[in-house]
């Protein structure tokens, strides 16, 4: 309204029902009130029965039911919350993303998660939208649409699986998460700068965004504090030696390492990210805790690189939801 534009008015594609007041929970029912005989009188509620998980859920006394959401497709959300201490953490740990792989950990340690799953799902999908020869437009953007869903929904899946990982770990270890900005990253695909169609269709597949949103709302409700670093704070993370701060000189042979002439010594660029977010990200989270430290150079030590291949793909009828607390989705048939 500020600036001068008209504003629209909010609508919905499908009917559904949201609220905050007057629904109770008995003995594992949901109770919507949807009449009532005048003042004084009981309102007549509607009964929809909750599954074992979610009573199990909303049986903690320390969460609290907000509000719930009914659709018309027969579905129900129930948004809850809970009151989170932040953990105490001691170190800090950052998170490389990639097209194939997720590094995450410091100078000490360090875990990448294999991520091709997600790469050969997208191609997949690529592929069989690519043979469709049905010459109507509303047909193919039908089943475009119908494979591209099936497409997301298998890769939120393997990412699920990834990101609970490092939320436990960080959680057990009092780690605080670290992460680089990526904004306006897929432009690095320009015409002339000698990459091909494949190059922008994997860019543009690359779900950076949906790791980060996945792991930053499980930290919060774990209580693990994440740190967002500044395109200029980040900037050289792959290009800079951990340990003497010497700029790395890479080698066509060795595509995904880089050597440097200081340390006298070959290192994964992915790693060598990691960790350099890991130090800028220590030195923002002890300048908001107001911790006066001496800067110093060097690991005497070289980081042991776990391996950790993301878990299966199954069938999951309950996802969570990055919103304040979180959203419980049950599919109910009424």
């Amino acid at each position: 309204m500020k600036r001068g534009y008209p504003t629209k008015t909010p609508y919905l594609k499908h009917d559904i029902l949201v609220s905050c007041y007057g629904f109770k929970m008995v003995d594992g029912i949901l109770k919507i009130p949807i009449a009532s005989n005048g003042r004084g009188f009981k309102p007549t509620y509607y009964d929809i029965p909750l599954n074992k998980y979610t009573k199990e859920i909303l049986s903690n006394p320390a969460v609290t039911v907000r509000s719930f959401t009914l659709t018309a497709n027969n579905t129900v959300s129930i948004c809850y919350s809970k009151e989170i201490a932040e953990i105490d953490c001691t170190t800090i740990a950052g998170v490389d993303r990639n097209l194939t792989n997720l590094t995450v950990g410091n100078t000490e340690k360090i875990e990448q998660y294999d991520l091709s799953k997600a790469v050969d799902i997208a191609e997949n999908t690529r592929s069989v939208v690519r043979s469709f020869k049905r010459n109507d437009v509303r047909i193919r953007k039908k089943l475009a649409g119908k494979y591209g869903q099936r497409r997301d929904n298998r890769v939120k899946q393997l990412l699920h699986h990834v990101s609970k990982q490092i939320v436990t770990t960080a959680k057990q270890e009092k780690t605080a998460i670290a992460f680089e900005k990526l904004t306006h990253i897929r432009r690095m695909y320009q015409k002339g700068n000698y990459q091909d169609k494949d190059c922008r269709s994997r860019l543009n597949s690359w779900p950076f965004a949906e790791v980060k949103t996945q792991i930053t709302y499980k930290a919060q409700w774990e209580g693990v504090p994440i740190i967002q670093l500044s395109t200029s704070q980040t900037r050289g993370t792959s290009q800079l030696c951990p340990q003497c701060g010497k700029r790395l000189q890479g080698d066509r042979l060795r595509k995904r390492e880089l050597y440097c002439q200081e340390c006298n010594k070959w290192q994964d660029r992915d790693v060598v990210a990691a960790m350099n977010i890991a130090r800028k990200g220590a030195e923002v989270f002890q300048r908001s805790k107001g911790v006066v430290s001496e800067a110093m150079k060097g690991n005497p030590t070289t980081p042991v690189i776990l391996r950790v291949d993301a878990t299966k793909l199954s069938q999951m009828t309950r996802q969570n939801h990055p919103t304040h607390g979180a959203i419980l989705q049950i599919f109910l048939v009424l």
